[in-house]
């Protein structure tokens, strides 16, 4: 039989299940209903024959497999529906394990239900949306029936793999091979770049103390349900630019995000920043608000990085400020601001000139309060501590950013999924969630599912 054969005979199947009233997307439903039992059999029949072929064989020592039992059914639900299989397996005395060769060679799970189609499926679907909302837009979209329970533990199984990939990672970053290992996957261009880190964290809910909330609120205490996941983006200056109408954006980009602390972190963020390029870059520029533990960071894995605070951040203490001495938002506020927002973009030093304008201001203003003066001493501890991290000026003449938008962007990307209205997280599901995600923002997907390379 050839092609138009084929052709004809899918045509005269799926045109007699029309209608005249039919229109495409009808017709689009009765191709797929005229081609879903055939490719099931086929496909049947291609897993079966390449199980059968498979020797008993250990895959990971190659030691010959004590045979425990032969043909053992398997049932899986894939893109064609259901099919049936059979296989051998066996146990390896080397590895203390038992094995089966058909389900190692086809790329299964031992007790996945699903084809790895399914599976990936299952994984894309949970990063938009909890596994119950989104049943009935699988079955939609593909014509696959699952529960919303096999979309969540497929979804979980997924970001487990992609948990046990990044820990590899992380581990790497420990000995020197593996931090060549990593800055060996960088593809960076041959002209001198500049490399760009930006930090910052955001609260994630859980369910500690679940079911005790009235207590808690009657001691007048918190239920530590809220946790920081602390989250990173790494790109090069050259990978950021603009669209046709202004609006900054970055062609590409490392995403990093974790609620195991501030240590895994630290691990994660460096050897995502080795394979964008860190070793290869000419300079290292590090963006982020006034956090301590931010530039502790900073220090102990990106020594000898330029830091810079978002501008935003800093304009923001100056606004308190203004808001203290001359209250909110007066006319009296934004006149006496306006000189240091100035100065601080401007002028070489700015930060040195707001200094001077802050200390200047204890003796030019009168009738402060013991509050009001607190809160001039404050900010000028402030900049003084983050003085070398103002360089904005300088900044904007390099064509290099001098806020956090980009992590602002990162994090509010995350808190999508994983701040839904009343939803609630475990350590174990959000950290498998969170590695899953960022393997996927990564563009490393393939990692996952290798049998397409797109």
């Amino acid at each position: 039989m050839n092609s138009d054969d084929v052709t004809a005979w899918l045509y005269e199947k799926a045109n007699a299940t029309l209608t005249e009233s039919a229109d495409m997307g009808a017709m689009e439903m009765a191709l797929r209903q005229a081609t879903l039992e055939p490719a099931r059999k086929a496909l049947e029949r291609m897993v079966q024959e390449k199980a059968s072929r498979q020797k008993m064989v250990c895959h990971k020592c190659g030691g010959n497999l004590n045979m425990e039992s032969y043909d053992r059914g398997r049932d899986l639900t894939t893109s064609f529906e259901t099919i049936h299989f059979v296989r051998d397996y066996g146990f390896c005395t080397r590895c203390a394990e038992y094995v089966y060769p058909a389900d190692v060679a086809l790329g299964l799970h031992t007790r996945a239900p699903a084809s790895p189609k399914v599976q990936e499926i299952c994984a894309l679907t949970a990063l938009r949306a909890p596994a119950g909302q989104a049943q009935n837009d699988v079955l939609r979209l593909t014509g696959i029936k699952l529960d919303s329970s096999t979309l969540h533990q497929e979804a979980i199984r997924q970001g487990k793999r992609a948990l046990k990939m990044r820990d590899i990672d992380e581990l790497l970053t420990q000995i020197p091979e593996g931090i060549a290992k990593l800055a060996g996957r960088a593809i960076t261009p041959n002209a001198p770049f500049t490399l760009v880190i930006e930090i910052d964290a955001w609260n994630i809910r859980e369910r500690d103390n679940w079911g005790r909330t009235a207590a808690f609120k009657k001691k007048k205490e918190d239920t530590g349900r809220w946790h920081w996941v602390y989250t990173g983006t790494v790109f090069r200056l050259d990978q950021r630019g603009t669209t046709e109408s202004g609006r900054p954006v970055i062609a590409e980009r490392g995403y990093v995000a974790t609620r195991k602390g501030i240590e895994a972190f630290q691990r994660q963020l460096y050897a995502e920043a080795l394979q964008r390029g860190l070793i290869q870059a000419e300079l290292v520029l590090i963006i982020a608000d006034g956090a301590i533990w931010i530039w502790n960071i900073a220090e102990d894995r990106f020594k000898g990085a330029l830091q810079r605070v978002d501008l935003h951040h800093v304009q923001e203490h100056l606004w308190t400020l203004a808001d203290e001495i001359y209250g909110r938002s007066t006319a009296e506020a934004k006149e006496w601001i306006q000189p240091l927002l100035s100065w601080l973009e401007r002028r070489n030093d700015g930060a040195m000139d707001v200094i001077n304008g802050l200390e200047g201001m204890k003796t030019t203003v009168s009738n402060l309060t013991e509050k009001q003066s607190a809160a001039i001493d404050r900010e000028i501890h402030y900049f003084k501590e983050h003085r070398h991290r103002m360089d904005y000026k300088a900044g904007r003449k390099l064509g290099q950013p001098v806020g956090s938008g980009a992590i602002e962007s990162t994090c509010s990307q995350y808190q999508r999924r994983f701040k839904l209205t009343g939803q609630f997280w475990s350590l174990e599901g959000d950290e498998a969630f969170l590695a899953l995600s960022s393997l996927h923002r990564n563009g490393r997907w393939k990692q996952l599912f290798p049998y397409d390379p797109i």
